[in-house]
Formats: C-alpha cells, sequence, structure tokens
C-alpha cells in the first residue's frame, strides 16, 4: 500500500488448485465482518474453460458481494496479450481475456511502459502482451457498453475468431522492469501482476479520501471510472499482439481500448472526483 496508515493483508493458498484457491478465497473474504478495502489479485489464465462454468459463476458472485462490501478488487489482466496462444494451452484460434479478471465487477488491469526512456509517454508494454479482449463469460456491463462499441466501431479487427462479451483491461498502470529483491538480489521483473498492486495502491489513497468524506469505501467503483475518463492518461500506442500472439491482437487507440483499458490515472485528478463523489453520496 502507498498509504502510512492502512494495514497489508496476504491471504495464501499453499495447495495452488487455481480454481479451488479462488472460490476459498472468496468464501473467505465474504465472511469477514473486518476485511481490507482494497484488493489485488495476480491470479488468472486466458485458456478458455480453464476453470468449470460453476466456479467461473460463483466466484464472480463473491466479487460482486465484495463490491457491496466496500471492497474494490483489481485483479491483473494476464501476460499472454490477445490469448489466442496460453500459458495454460491454445485456443484453437480463438482470442480470450483472462479469468478472473473477466469478471465485470472486479476492476482489470492492464500494463504499460514508456516509449522511450523512463518518463514521457506510455504505449502498452512490449516484454510481454497485456492481456485485454472480450469474455465469452459474461457479456457487456452496462457501464462501458458505450466505449466498446465505439471502439469496435473504430479498430483494425484482427484476423481472429473472438468474442463480444465484458471487455477486458479497464484501466492500466507500469508494468515492465519493476525492481524486486528475491534472496538479498535486486532483479527486475514485469507482468501484469506488478499493474494491479500497484492501481490498488492507489485506490487505498482514494478509499481513505472517500471515508473521510463519507464514511465509506469506494467498493464497485468501474462505474465511476468509465463516467470520468479525464482520470486517465489514454494511451494511443502499442498492441497486445505480442509474441506467440503476435499474428492477431488489440490496438490501443484513441478511448477505451482491448490493450490497455481507459489508460493509466492522474492521481490528482482522480482524487479530486474521488472525494467529490463520495462528499455527494453521503449527503
Amino acid at each position: 500500500s502507498l498509504s502510512n496508515t492502512a494495514e497489508t493483508w496476504v491471504y495464501s493458498y499453499p495447495n495452488f488448485d487455481f480454481c479451488g484457491d479462488l472460490t476459498t478465497f472468496g468464501s473467505n473474504v465474504t465472511s469477514e465482518s473486518v476485511h481490507p478495502s482494497s484488493i489485488s489479485i495476480s491470479y488468472g489464465s486466458q485458456k478458455i474453460d480453464f476453470c468449470a462454468a460453476a466456479l467461473i459463476t460463483r466466484f464472480s458472485e463473491d466479487i460482486q458481494k465484495m463490491g457491496v462490501m466496500g471492497i474494490t478488487v483489481m485483479i491483473s489482466s494476464g501476460d499472454d496479450g490477445s490469448g489466442g496462444e496460453t500459458r495454460q494451452g491454445s485456443n484453437g484460434g480463438k482470442l480470450s481475456p483472462s479469468f478472473p479478471a473477466s469478471i465485470p465487477t472486479c476492476v482489470a488491469v492492464g500494463s504499460t511502459y514508456w516509449v522511450e526512456g523512463t518518463t514521457g509517454e506510455q504505449e502498452a508494454t512490449t516484454q510481454f502482451g497485456s492481456g485485454g479482449g472480450f469474455s465469452y463469460d459474461f457479456p457487456v456491463p452496462s457501464y462501458q457498453g458505450q466505449q466498446v462499441q465505439s471502439y469496435l466501431s473504430n479498430v483494425n479487427k484482427p484476423n481472429a475468431q473472438y468474442a463480444t462479451g465484458r471487455a477486458t483491461p479497464d484501466v492500466s498502470t507500469l508494468g515492465e522492469s519493476f525492481t524486486v529483491v528475491e534472496g538479498g538480489t535486486a532483479i527486475a521483473v514485469g507482468g501484469t501482476s506488478c499493474s494491479s498492486p500497484s492501481f490498488a495502491g492507489l485506490v487505498t489513497l482514494l478509499n481513505e479520501a472517500c471515508l473521510a468524506e463519507s464514511g465509506k469505501t469506494l467498493g464497485f467503483a468501474n462505474p465511476l471510472f468509465y463516467q470520468n475518463p479525464q482520470m486517465f492518461t489514454d494511451i494511443v500506442k502499442g498492441t497486445n499482439a505480442i509474441g506467440y500472439n503476435q499474428a492477431a491482437g488489440w490496438e490501443a487507440i484513441k478511448g477505451w481500448d482491448a490493450s490497455t483499458g481507459l489508460g493509466t490515472p492522474k492521481f490528482n485528478i482522480m482524487l479530486a472526483t474521488v472525494k467529490n463523489a463520495c462528499k455527494n453520496a453521503g449527503n
């Protein structure tokens, strides 16, 4: 967390049962009377039907409950770009976003990096493909319907099969060349697993501001984000047709796109917008 006062919670499951761990986590959080208000999840797979349909529905319901509980859930949008090929296997020519980032009530976070050097304009990541696309499991939610329609009307569509459901990512932050310490040695890593917790740290600060204005936290935040695109720097360069998915993918263009979402956060504008929204909600 970027906050000096917020606690950091860690949920860890030793069995490495990807799909089962998600439902265990969902049950744990939704049953807690005391819980974090900003959560980041780095689990994800862009393999279609990697988890059973019943589990997908169940975990989606848990994330929806968390939103009602005042918890904003950030989920990494995946590192397999457009998702035709994934680390869990091929999708047989179909492009696919990542689950559980495709759940409509979470904030799916993609990755960017600077076009040149380490400052200035950013683009979709090039070291890996920032996961994004359109879900086979969930329809397009109303809060992003206009943006998705505009994107599909203006983008050069990939020469591949794709769905027309819930679109990801919602937002992006830097996701390449993060320095971490492993065994006492500093190493550089990258992935949307860097981007999601970074954005979650910003949401922690937004929640503190919202609490001060209204006594409540943001919870399900996507409608607020999509209604206020001025809170983000629009990313208009790059694609998630990267690496083993370079044959087909989604371009970053003006407005929301399936490579970088609404863009990267302008925190000062986000803070002012959230304060105003929470103040009005508290009246």
